[in-house]
């Protein structure tokens, strides 16, 4: 597509060693973005965030320290508040509050979201989508761990959304 891509594994997942925490993974993702847009080939304009499940939280705070051209999000929730159903506040060690962070972001956004996703609920997407109407929402027929069934198409809807977000 002809886009320069960067895929940060963030401290204790994948092969990255470490313990992950909110304030530690906003750490590694602060100095990712960074080191991206240092590079002589990127324009710091022109960066798009997209983070799934965890990582579409992650960057959506960003966002509120490194401003983006663009975010998507996928297979991403509300809120661990909104996950933890009901489970009291002393009892959350880590927020991670995409809506909050998307709604104070003043860019495009794209919601990515699984109608089968049994670990996110596609309850989140929709309910950002109602809390963000400029937001655009694509829903496919995958579930959390799985993509969808016509890869050509959720390419060619992402590739889309970065035209327009780049315009």
């Amino acid at each position: 597509m002809g886009y320069t891509v960067l895929l940060g594994e963030y401290r204790g997942y994948g092969r990255s060693a470490g313990s992950p925490s909110q304030e530690r993974v906003a750490s590694d993702f602060q100095a990712f973005y960074d080191l991206l847009v240092s590079l002589p080939f990127v324009d710091p304009q022109k960066v798009v965030f997209h983070g799934r499940s965890l990582g579409g939280s992650v960057l959506s705070e960003l966002s509120r320290r490194r401003q983006p051209a663009g975010i998507i999000v996928e297979s991403t929730f509300i809120s661990i508040k909104a996950m933890a159903h009901g489970a009291p506040d002393l009892l959350l060690v880590d927020r991670y509050d995409t809506l909050s962070a998307l709604m104070d972001y003043p860019g495009p956004i794209l919601i990515i979201h699984g109608t089968r996703d049994d670990v996110v609920p596609v309850s989140h997407a929709l309910e950002m989508k109602k809390r963000i109407p400029r937001a655009e929402l694509l829903l496919y027929d995958f579930g959390h761990s799985d993509g969808p069934p016509d890869w050509d198409v959720y390419w060619n809807d992402i590739s889309a959304f970065l035209k327009r977000a780049l315009d």
